[in-house]
């Protein structure tokens, strides 16, 4: 076609065509110039808001994970480093294990966390008006995106770190227990929480080490406790638990006879603390050291929950508690 044309219209067309080809390309390559520099100039911004963006994630998930903290990532970071010293990993080797574990059980709480308050946000304006959907910190379209974001990301890095089955058994068990139903009959969300300490562990420790039957023996030792004496987070919250219809233990058994319940369970962790855990380890300064920190702690329990009753009192006890939990996987380290 082009050929064509030009063999018909001659010289004369293309002397006319050549002055108006040179303005037409100056305009475009002057278009282009700017057009450039503004792509790069978005493109820079866009960069330029990925670090506050990260923040910004990082402090939701801060919010959303702040009252669990001390039940999950610290006990089991300290777990990983027991595992870590039994193997006698080196230090780079360690530190990168111990910034997977971190990360890991962060979404492990994270995953929970939003699930919970998805489906708790009228419970959360009675009995935890601080959490982010309640504040405003987070929309509810926000915090659906956020679990979404969780429920890939979790099992991945638990594929990464070699302990998937763990992330999805976690991962089935949190959604048993909020999404669909499981914490509205105490003896349920007992063993569930229970068998979420069996997930939280294992994988704990087989991140670092393949899982040896003392190591097992602990894990179970830490899930059947859990299950005794996991009742006492639900003392503070008996009015918003009465209004949502749940039959946690206190409602159940009512409640000085769950206090008294409670209480023969942390006094049952005497023994079985020193037997199952202390005891393998031979008898030590050390060793005696950590069985009367365990036997206080398990007393004050006992003198805690038969003898302070309020709701800011129950929520003290439960910290406790999480002391305890913690201390007895700090201890793994010098016992396993």
């Amino acid at each position: 076609m082009t050929t064509t044309n030009a063999g018909t219209t001659g010289p004369a067309t293309s002397r006319k065509s050549a002055p108006t080809e040179q303005p037409g390309t100056g305009q475009e390559h002057a278009g282009q110039e700017p057009g450039k520099r503004g792509g790069v100039r978005s493109a820079l911004a866009a960069a330029g808001r990925i670090p506050r963006l990260v923040w910004h994630e990082i402090f939701v998930s801060y919010r959303f994970n702040s009252n669990d903290l001390y039940s999950t990532v610290v006990p089991a970071s300290c777990f990983v480093v027991a595992a870590i010293r039994h193997a006698g990993l080196g230090p780079s080797q360690a530190a990168s294990t111990v910034a997977g574990a971190v990360a890991y059980f962060w979404l492990f709480i994270y995953g929970s966390s939003l699930i919970n308050q998805i489906t708790g946000v009228e419970e959360d304006r009675l009995n935890k008006p601080f959490r982010p959907l309640v504040t405003g910190d987070s929309t509810m379209a926000g915090a659906k995106r956020r679990l979404a974001a969780v429920h890939v990301l979790f099992p991945a890095l638990g594929l990464l770190l070699g302990v998937v089955e763990w992330a999805l058994l976690w991962q089935f068990l949190f959604m048993l227990h909020y999404a669909w139903g499981g914490h509205r009959n105490w003896v349920a969300k007992n063993l569930l929480i229970a068998l979420g300490v069996v997930s939280q562990l294992a994988a704990a420790w087989q991140m670092v080490t393949p899982i040896t039957e003392p190591v097992w023996w602990w894990i179970a030792t830490m899930a059947v406790m859990t299950f005794l004496i996991i009742g006492v987070q639900d003392l503070r919250d008996v009015e918003g638990d009465r209004t949502l219809n749940r039959r946690t233990m206190p409602i159940a058994l009512g409640d000085r006879r769950c206090r008294r319940c409670l209480a023969g369970s942390f006094v049952l962790l005497l023994p079985v603390t020193h037997f199952v855990m202390v005891a393998p380890a031979g008898f030590h300064w050390w060793t005696a050291a950590i069985d009367a920190a365990l036997a206080g702690l398990s007393l004050l329990l006992v003198w805690r929950v038969l003898r302070l009753s309020t709701p800011a009192q129950d929520h003290r006890t439960q910290r406790v508690v999480e002391w305890w939990y913690t201390f007895v996987l700090a201890t793994a380290v010098v016992l396993l």
